[in-house]
């Protein structure tokens, strides 16, 4: 087991408090900036967020739910981080810090107690439920820097889904400084399309202040959308006091099969078939999905 002592989430939050420097600040802005990208880029690093507000027709249930319970179900273990490190280090006053990252995999049965609770399927689809419905958008995927954090094998499967506020994820928030190459790493879901309503649109600004990438600005007194910048992670619709802001799931058969094999190559024991709710069974290995894993392979030079 990878061991960790009673204080290391404490210790943690409190180095993990350097990763919200400005590579302005003189000596350690740069300092910051260097460590930030050398962990943020291609074949280190593997993430797409799911918005919440998308949800599944006719289903009518989050994206999130539907993309994440069948993997939590096939999980071989799960364990859930007792403390969100980014709210910690923010002394977070929106969104509960207990709700912290969810960890699926064969690798999670090594984490320490000290760190993490180890759970059932049920409990970890429970965090997940409590998580979306206190408005944390999630992400999911792989950096290299995970195992070192926790302490566990780096040959075996290791997922993380995290569940981001605006105010402290300091991935949102140190975005803006990446190179190109780096902000290329988060990967926006395939069919996944936003969209803005310019009639219930009142151009207040909300939406473009709480997207980290910059895709919503106020042109003509309304939101515009650049689809080129957008991650897709749903932010913009979450806080916008119109409603005018719409993220749909288009196609969630190309939706999954893009995101699983993408995940696929980095978590070993991924599930090959996927029973979604409403939809038909989809299997990675069916001719269509791999077609579907040449494309994503070459898309993203894995």
């Amino acid at each position: 087991m990878g061991k960790r002592p009673r204080w290391y989430l404490w210790v943690l939050a409190r180095i993990w408090k350097l990763s919200y420097i400005k590579p302005n600040v003189p000596l350690l802005g740069k300092f910051a900036l260097k460590v930030r990208t050398a962990q943020v880029k291609p074949g280190k690093f593997n993430i797409s967020h799911l918005p919440i507000n998308a949800e599944v027709r006719p289903l009518n249930v989050p994206l999130p739910v539907v993309l994440l319970e069948d993997i939590i179900r096939k999980s071989s273990h799960r364990t859930i981080i007792w403390r969100c490190t980014c709210r910690e280090a923010k002394n977070c006053q929106s969104y509960d810090m207990h709700l912290g990252c969810l960890h699926i995999g064969s690798a999670t049965a090594e984490e320490d107690p000290n760190v993490a609770m180890h759970v059932s399927i049920e409990e970890a689809i429970s965090h997940l439920h409590k998580a979306i419905e206190s408005g944390l958008i999630p992400f999911m995927g792989h950096a290299a820097g995970d195992n070192t954090i926790w302490n566990v094998s780096a040959d075996r499967s290791f997922l993380t889904v995290c569940f981001c506020c605006p105010c402290c994820c300091t991935l949102l928030i140190g975005y803006k400084y990446l190179p190109p190459e780096s902000k290329d790493t988060f990967y926006r879901l395939k069919g996944i399309s936003v969209s803005v309503d310019g009639d219930k649109c009142i151009g207040c600004g909300k939406c473009g202040e709480q997207c980290f990438t910059g895709a919503i600005t106020i042109i003509q007194g309304k939101a515009a959308h650049d689809d080129f910048l957008c991650k897709g992670c749903g932010f913009c619709a979450v806080v916008c006091p119109q409603e005018a802001v719409e993220v749909k799931a288009e196609d969630l058969e190309s939706t999954v099969l893009e995101l699983y094999h993408r995940m696929s190559r980095q978590v070993e024991d991924f599930p090959s078939k996927l029973n979604l709710p409403g939809v038909k069974n989809i299997s990675l290995n069916s001719s269509e999905g791999k077609e579907v894993g040449k494309n994503t392979e070459k898309h993203y030079n894995m």
